[in-house]
């Protein structure tokens, strides 16, 4: 696959099967790196949708299962990782015990994990510290679906956050983003992974939305 200084991944979420396939065209998947097999998806079909999405790819896009682990760290990780996850998402308001597993877990497996801020108590300083410890490799800076329909903007949100300024762990950046205010998080997040969901699924023309994405990224100066 063709690595890219900023990768640019697809959230697929509140979609059925049928939805899911009618969308990874070879057109769109040509400009994606990741494909995000959603929370949503997952607690619709189960774990079984990610191996059919493996499929739908022709195993040649990066797979990222968005578990949202809370709990069962290693148990729930190695369900994903047999299921074919590349990548799988923990939750940052997690126990520290369960942080472990799933970091031990992942890397003694060779993939990636994600730590999840969407449910990080920004008063719990120590937290913060141990999500540095931790070393997660990406922490997603994420709006919540339900934050962004409310009118809620990603950059206003990461204002309040200790990992933007001190630059110190790959982001991911997610939520309500979309081709025309794309250019402003990639100068002020500068992240590695942009993700993208519902400007694309739901868009009337999901391929041209996908393309204008890839474009910006891919045209951006970020330092």
């Amino acid at each position: 696959m063709n690595q890219r200084n900023v990768l640019f991944q697809i959230a697929l979420d509140i979609l059925t099967k049928e939805e899911v396939k009618d969308l990874l065209t070879p057109e769109l998947l040509a400009t994606v790196d990741i494909v995000e097999v959603g929370t949503p998806l997952i607690i619709r079909y189960g774990l079984s949708i990610v191996e059919q999405i493996k499929n739908w790819t022709n195993r040649e896009k990066i797979l990222f299962a968005d578990t949202k682990i809370v709990d069962a760290g290693r148990w729930e990780t190695n369900e994903a990782i047999s299921a074919g996850a590349d990548l799988v998402s923990v939750l940052a308001g997690a126990s520290s015990y369960t942080l472990d597993e799933v970091r031990d877990t992942a890397h003694s497996n060779q993939i990636k994990m994600v730590v999840d801020i969407i449910d990080l108590s920004l008063s719990d300083q120590n937290k913060i510290e141990f999500i540095y410890s931790l070393s997660p490799d990406y922490l997603c800076i994420h709006l919540s679906t339900d934050v962004v329909k409310r009118g809620g903007s990603l950059l206003e949100f990461s204002r309040e956050l200790p990992f933007i300024s001190s630059r110190r762990l790959p982001l991911m950046v997610a939520g309500g983003i979309h081709s025309l205010n794309l250019s402003d998080i990639l100068k002020s997040l500068q992240p590695t992974i942009v993700v993208a969901g519902s400007s694309i699924t739901k868009a009337s023309d999901p391929i041209l939305e996908a393309q204008t994405i890839r474009r910006t990224i891919d045209e951006a100066t970020l330092f």
